[in-house]
């Protein structure tokens, strides 16, 4: 109580005061006016480099507005290319698959072997009945400060895993993503707050196409751990969660199928395509 009673009884300190007695006793006023010509200049001064440094910044002609622009030309001008080149990859894989069927078409049955496999690895485009999962971020998500909705109020690299993962568990033969087929390599990773999938970054929504038996795998999904996610996304986070169930749905075949490493194998004992394609489930599903 003593130093607030202080503090409101005696504001100025005593130092102040007695520097103002030593000015009035020398002559001098007892403080210096606001309008001395110095801090005037000095005022001026500063008001002039901060007026010109927030122009030169809020500037549309500024060097800097400039190479953003110029930045993001090229990055859509490269885009541009990868998708032109995809497409182009996807043209010449079809016309190597078919090279293929008609040197192995015979009595054998190698080509229909041949195309199987093509099938289960993704080299070819697949079409038939599934399910349709898209997740997206809230119209009205809430910033973190930074400019960025939070991690909550965002679908995430994991998210597209989980429910990726679930949907081969529910006995899925192909999957997409935004038109992104995946394979056996296939990652789905984060670059910042980007998801990419195969080095590729996805935009908003997130649609993941899943072809598989249109009896069990829809059910399989939603009583599993997948509908579960997908619940707990939509009703504790807000996330756009949807899921439809369709007669006629197309995945693309892969893009940049490289043979890492190969072995023979003995053709007697071959397994099955049921078996193949679990074997691919157990040792490298993304």
């Amino acid at each position: 109580m003593t130093l607030i009673r202080t503090m409101m009884e005696r504001p100025l300190d005593p130092g102040y005061a007695a520097a103002a007695e030593r000015r009035e006793a020398a002559g001098l006023p007892r403080s210096t006016s606001l309008r001395s010509p110095v801090l005037v200049v000095a005022t001026l001064a500063m008001g002039l480099v901060v007026g010109v440094s927030a122009s030169n910044l809020t500037a549309a002609d500024s060097p800097r507005s400039a190479a953003r622009k110029d930045l993001v030309q090229q990055i859509e001008d490269r885009r541009t290319q990868v998708d032109d080149l995809a497409t182009r990859a996807r043209d010449l894989q079809a016309q190597v698959t078919a090279l293929e069927a008609s040197q192995l078409d015979g009595p054998s049955g190698d080509a229909a072997r041949s195309r199987e496999l093509a099938e289960v690895v993704g080299a070819l485009p697949m079409q038939g009945p599934g399910v349709v999962v898209t997740l997206d971020d809230p119209d009205d998500a809430d910033d973190s400060g930074n400019g960025d909705p939070s991690d909550e109020e965002r679908v995430i690299s994991s998210d597209i895993q989980f429910v990726v993962n679930a949907l081969w568990a529910s006995g899925a033969e192909a999957v997409s993503i935004n038109g992104n087929r995946l394979t056996s390599v296939s990652a789905i990773r984060f670059a910042g707050s980007a998801i990419i999938v195969d080095f590729r970054p996805l935009t908003r929504p997130y649609v993941i196409t899943a072809i598989g038996d249109p009896q069990s795998m829809p059910t399989a999904f939603a009583d599993g751990a997948g509908g579960s996610y997908l619940a707990t996304l939509h009703g504790s986070f807000g996330l756009r969660a949807d899921t439809d169930v369709s007669r006629d749905l197309s995945v693309p075949a892969a893009v940049g199928l490289t043979t890492r490493y190969a072995d023979t194998v003995d053709t007697e004992g071959a397994p099955t395509s049921g078996a193949v394609r679990d074997r691919d489930d157990e040792e490298g599903r993304p």
